[in-house]
């Protein structure tokens, strides 16, 4: 692989590598002309419109440089398992194939990961497999990291070796549309020698939202295909962020790793340079209604009598958290804390996934509690809560909650620990829906049900967990013993 010149940086909230620390790459890039470009992005209706418009714009910068033999993959819609695209809401395909049409990019490399995901993993993972010293590949992530991650596994190790991960987002490095998805963190732990080029956040200076009037002179380029691009952003955001990846590695960002849009204007220069006689893209295939492949659990609680009674040490640990006995009143063999690097970071991400499945007897509302403490934080909204879910629906747009230690100024002050006081901050049609604040109810239905907290605030720390059925008593109450916990 060619060599880089690499330096580590300190992290951002968003962007804390687990496994260390994340590389700040220089502002030449190590790519020479005939090493092999991969690119997977997301863009699927309810994720960041910015990638509408990105893509066309990656594709017209390769094409403008001559590179269209050196793209290897080409993913969108790359939120894995997620819902059905309908054609109509799929303007990801308009830009992703309608450019490959106009720039005579190769179609077989171009994948609609919402419609054919096992076909874009395996080509990734063939194209992976023919990577060395001599044939590196550089892998431009522009959305989730799941995909990514199911190729690698699919690739061969020595292989892996020779790739190059280029991002510039917290965002894509970490988001995951369900929470039994895989990271960076992931990736990193599969291959830890993988070599990470990381430049700056490029909104900075291709993100105009909502003024187009930066990008009048794509509207006014000679070149209709250029036009067309326009009209992509158009049709989601004036932000092409994530072009600038591609911009920096392949040299054609003004010799630093920051991509403005005066230099995009450049690299395109004034004459049109692409006139295809086909430019439409062929029709969307109808959506595909994904397979759900539900997280693997080692075990299973059990309601009995409307209760649930949980350790919340009884799954296994992921990301950050860690199993401590040194806070008095705790049960079982110990409570979890989470523990970035930053003990008081705030991850809005899902950084560490924790998952109970319960096997509910007797359907009803279910009042949850939960057994938490935040002694000794510097603040008393430090180290006091955790992201919370109920269900599969995926993060961000089902009901993720913020799910707090809520206890007064004066209990905090007097240090007080352990305790099941738990409310719901909530936010945006959520908190329209039920209030900012509420407490934690859910309609549980007979069957077996996904329950699952991650970590938020550093240094929060967990105990029990209690689902009690309306009109039990007993919730809140330390004394009563876990239920049972079935081999799954």
């Amino acid at each position: 692989m060619n060599n880089h010149s690499i330096r580590f940086l300190t992290l951002s909230l968003l962007t804390q590598v687990g496994l260390g620390a994340s590389v700040d790459a220089a502002d030449k890039s190590p790519w020479r002309r005939g090493d092999r470009i991969a690119v997977s992005a997301d863009g699927n209706p309810d994720a960041d419109r910015d990638d509408i418009g990105a893509t066309p714009m990656t594709l017209a910068v390769l094409a403008k440089a001559g590179l269209q033999g050196d793209l290897v993959h080409y993913d969108f819609n790359n939120w894995l398992e997620y819902k059905k695209i309908p054609v109509a809401k799929n303007r990801m395909w308009v830009g992703a194939l309608g450019g490959q049409t106009r720039w005579g990019f190769d179609r077989n490399k171009f994948f609609d990961a919402s419609n054919r995901p096992a076909d874009a993993i395996a080509n990734l993972a063939a194209e992976i497999n023919k990577s060395n010293a001599d044939n590196p590949l550089y892998l431009v992530v522009a959305g989730p990291m799941e995909l990514i991650y199911q190729a690698m596994v699919d690739a061969d190790d020595a292989a892996r070796a020779h790739v190059t991960l280029v991002s510039h987002s917290g965002y894509n490095e970490y988001f995951k549309p369900r929470l039994w998805h895989r990271n960076l963190d992931d990736v990193l732990a599969l291959n830890p020698g993988i070599e990470i080029l990381r430049i700056p956040d490029q909104n900075r200076y291709l993100r105009t939202t909502p003024d187009y009037a930066p990008w009048s002179w794509l509207r006014d380029h000679p070149d209709p295909n250029l036009k067309w691009v326009h009209g992509r952003m158009e049709a989601g955001l004036p932000d092409v962020s994530d072009t600038a990846m591609v911009t920096w590695l392949i040299g054609a960002s003004g010799g630093d790793n920051m991509t403005t849009i005066e230099e995009l204007q450049t690299h395109f220069g004034e004459e049109p340079f692409s006139v295809a006689d086909d430019t439409e893209a062929p029709s969307a295939p109808a959506g595909y209604e994904p397979v759900v492949n539900l997280p693997e659990t080692e075990s299973v609680f059990q309601e009995v009598d409307g209760k649930i009674v949980i350790e919340a040490e009884s799954v296994p640990l992921t990301g950050k958290w860690v199993i401590e006995k040194s806070e008095p009143g705790y049960s079982g063999d110990g409570y979890l804390r989470y523990l970035p690097e930053n003990i008081n970071a705030i991850h809005s991400l899902a950084r560490g996934v924790l998952t109970y499945k319960l096997r509910i007897t007797t359907p009803g509302k279910y009042r949850m509690a939960l057994k938490h403490s935040h002694r000794g934080a510097p603040e008393r909204d430090k180290w006091n809560d955790a992201w919370t879910l109920m269900g599969i629906d995926p993060a961000p747009f089902g009901n993720i909650r913020k799910t707090y230690h809520a206890i007064s100024k004066e209990q905090f002050e007097s240090g007080e620990g352990f305790g099941f006081q738990t409310t719901h901050d909530n936010y945006g049609t959520v908190a329209h829906q039920e209030g900012h604040f509420s407490k934690p109810v859910y309609d549980l239905a007979a069957g077996d049900h996904y329950f699952f907290i991650v970590g938020r605030s550093g240094g929060y720390r967990l105990d029990r967990i209690h689902f009690f059925k309306e009109g039990v008593d007993g919730i809140a109450d330390d004394s009563i013993a876990p239920t049972p916990v079935l081999s799954k």
